[in-house]
């Protein structure tokens, strides 16, 4: 596999300096600026305005249909933290005579800045009712991580957790699950990229992080408009657009980056964009190779983990003619297994893997093509058509007995599409629309009495969400979503269509001032695994319950935005109260067989405290935030309540950045983690009882420094778990020491 690796290593070069050959060294400031503030102030610069009120109410035809692009120019500072999310505002600078403050740009953030995900539709990030957060890529890339669960642990509420066998859990506040995340929905463009069989996403190296524009991520129930698996929240990947890399009025545009680092890591990604008519078109490559951290490597004992192996190469492209645009992604990846050397008999089998040498490789491919048309000025319409289509085969060796390793391969194909109407009627904007999916997924493991054919599923739902502004200051909001399931009855006994309501208000008290409350209802439905898996791993049966009912969470929510200092600074406190039932987890039946059941309620009641500025003095901004959770699984059967897996009860997230002129800028993100749960178990010396695992809390730290060497040219140096913290993040499962990375970067 290094072999491989390195074979590739000249033809990224390669392909790095064809696209910027004949590149000029100069690059102009961008014509879709960043949401940012002036790299510097002039010293005459006029005092602080006053806030300016907020806009009158917009119709659809004047927002923005997708949020602009926020990457940096070497001309401005970074952009500010996501809690000030911003737009493609005037440059300051840029308007006559300089008048413009920069506090007046900070105060267009809040009045002016777009999100599509809470809505599906285009809203003012002041006026969505739920707990929103906007991510510019560059925030991102500021956290030094490679992988979507990595990085996105740095932002408010939500959790990462990372364990054997490549699995990885991304929840929000406190309702996560075993090693998946299918109570969390992932969209690309608004599309679901949960897996057919299981309902999770894998954020890991077969998702990258590769030309993303921004993730908006809602904390809260989303099943009004998505359906199942936005149980706990959405996360929706925005890709760039070919107009966001065409600077300047020119016809084309690209950018380059590569790095490399300790553990033989290296990451290349190419993207180039051209106009020519009315056709924009855009084409890019993505790679990643690492030889990993060797977690499991033991000295003591003789042992050296080579299984921390990862390389992935996934090639995309978009095309956008007038209305319509068609993209397609194609991703291989063959990614080593590491396993932990702890077989548990609780049904958690994110640890059963006693093995160290599987490999996985998976090919993944997905394709889309969209319309979207404004028909009459009070009417748009959008429709889409997707596909997705993945393979993925295991090398699994077999460490008790001495038969050939086994290769069970599992292959997926999801057939889906939608179409809504977005109707403007002077204060009432409404969305409607309906959706279908087409789930197939060849699995040999499964239920005696059942089929290839059979592990299928048709889901149609149908939903509408309507948002009323009677007064300038009020806006009122509700939902609702039904779900019909067309499950083979043998597959899903319990089978029940869905109805997941919301509804919520915004009160915009003062322009500076606003309060907002929320209540909704999600649901998520048995994935086919969980319903008809039949699988032994290594030491331990997993066999999935054809009687499970749907999960349901009640949410009710309130908050306060208060922009004080001339709204230079941001508060936000919000407070939760979440509800779920019959919540799905493994459950032991006997010696070390497991099966999905429906465990019981669950009670999750929160706090996020959030805090956003930025300090035009030092060209700097911040960003700090704390959660607190009292998470309890209630009780159920002989069980008593307990407190909730992984749910700490605080969690702390910190972020600076700031400018060293026009030439350098360093970046910082921090975060603490409180003790917590792990749903493993372990013998007690002294009583001799099993006692659920209690994991110490933990602080971590990344950090990015860099410079503009030219316009468009940057060097950065990149490191993670700067303070070389050892925690697990589960039981037996190490997290990654410190390591340091370099990058070049070059856009044109």
């Amino acid at each position: 596999m290094h072999s491989t690796r390195i074979a590739w290593l000249p033809a990224l070069v390669g392909l790095m300096c064809g696209l910027t050959a004949g590149a000029g060294a100069a690059q102009t400031k961008s014509n879709s600026a960043p949401a940012s503030t002036p790299s510097t102030v002039a010293s005459d610069a006029p005092k602080a305005r006053k806030p300016l009120p907020l806009p009158p109410p917009s119709s659809s035809s004047n927002v923005p249909q997708r949020a602009p692009f926020t990457g940096p120019s070497s001309s401005r500072p970074l952009p500010p933290p996501s809690g000030l999310a911003g737009v493609d505002i005037p440059d300051p600078l840029a308007a006559p005579g300089g008048e413009a403050s920069l506090e007046e740009s900070v105060q267009q953030l809040m009045s002016e800045a777009v999100v599509s995900t809470a809505s599906k539709r285009s809203q003012r990030i002041a006026d969505v009712p739920m707990t929103i957060s906007w991510i510019p890529a560059e925030e991102l890339e500021g956290t030094g991580q490679f992988t979507l669960c990595e990085a996105i642990q740095y932002f408010p509420g939500m959790e990462c957790r990372r364990g054997a066998m490549r699995k990885a859990a991304v929840s929000a506040r406190g309702l996560g699950s075993n090693y998946l995340s299918n109570r969390l929905l992932l969209l690309q463009d608004g599309r679901p990229l949960t897996d057919p069989w299981t309902g999770q996403f894998y954020a890991d190296e077969t998702t990258p992080l590769a030309n993303l524009k921004q993730i908006e991520v809602i904390r809260g129930p989303g099943s009004s408009l998505y359906g199942s698996n936005a149980f706990s929240g959405v996360i929706n990947m925005i890709s760039r657009q070919p107009k966001d890399l065409m600077q300047d009025g020119r016809d084309w545009g690209a950018d380059t980056r590569l790095l490399f680092g300790q553990d033989r890591t290296w990451r290349a990604q190419a993207t180039a964009a051209g106009r020519g008519g009315p056709v924009e078109a855009l084409i890019s490559y993505y790679g990643f190779g690492s030889d990993g951290p060797q977690l499991l490597s033991d000295p003591t004992v003789g042992r050296v983990d080579t299984n921390e192996d990862s390389l992935v190469h996934q090639v995309s492209g978009r095309v956008n003619i007038k209305s319509v645009t068609l993209d397609a992604n194609f991703t291989q990846g063959e990614i080593g297994r590491p396993g932990g050397h702890q077989i548990s008999t609780v049904g958690n089998c994110g640890r059963c893997h006693y093995t160290p040498d599987d490999v996985e490789h998976v090919q993944n491919f997905n394709a889309s093509a969209q319309i979207d048309q404004q028909v009459t000025d009070n009417l748009r319409l959008f429709a889409q058509a997707y596909t997705l289509y993945k393979r993925r085969q295991v090398v699994m060796e077999n460490a008790f007995n001495e038969e050939n390793p086994q290769t069970p391969l599992g292959k997926r194909r999801r057939i889906g599409g939608e179409a809504r109407g977005l109707l403007s009627l002077g204060d009432l904007t409404v969305t409607f629309g309906g959706d279908y999916k087409n789930d197939l997924v060849n699995n040999p493991n499964v239920l005696p009495g059942l089929t290839l054919e059979d592990t299928t599923q048709d889901i149609l739902g149908g939903f509408v969400d309507a948002e009323y502004r009677p007064t300038s200051q009020l806006v009122l909001s509700a939902g609702a979503r039904y779900d019909k399931y067309m499950i083979p009855e043998k597959v899903w006994q319990a089978r029940t269509d869905q109805i997941s309501p919301r509804a919520s208000v915004v009160f915009h008290a003062r322009p500076e001032l606003t309060f907002r409350a929320n209540y909704g209802r999600a649901f998520r439905a048995p994935t086919l695994a969980e319903l008809a898996i039949n699988q032994q791993m290594y030491a331990s049966t997993l066999i999935g319950n054809g009687n499970l009912r749907a999960e349901t969470l009640d949410t009710v929510e309130a908050s306060v935005d208060f922009w004080p200092f001339d709204r230079t600074v941001r508060l936000t406190g919000t407070g939760f109260y979440n509800l779920a039932k019959n919540f799905i987890n493994q459950e032991l039946l006997f010696g070390s067989t497991s099966q999905f059941k429906n465990v019981g309620d669950a009670r999750v009641a929160g706090f996020e405290a959030e805090a956003a500025a930025q300090v035009a003095a030092i060209n700097s901004s911040f960003d700090v935030s704390y959660q607190f959770l009292d998470a309890r699984a209630l009780a159920f059967e002989n069980r008593p309540e307990r407190p909730l897996d992984y749910a700490p009860q605080h969690r702390i997230y910190a972020r600076g950045r700031t400018n060293f002129g026009k030439f350098a800028f360093a970046e910082l993100y921090a975060l603490y983690v409180g003790e917590r749960f792990d749903p493993g178990f372990q013998m007690n010396s002294a009583t001799g009882q099993l006692e659920q695992v209690k994991l110490p809390g933990y602080f971590t730290a990344t950090a990015r420094v860099g410079a503009n060497i030219t316009k468009g040219l940057t060097v950065s140096v990149l490191g993670s778990n700067l303070f070389n913290a050892k925690y697990e993040e589960s039981h037996g499962f190490p997290a990654p020491p410190l390591s340091l990375f370099s990058e070049v970067k070059f856009q044109y």
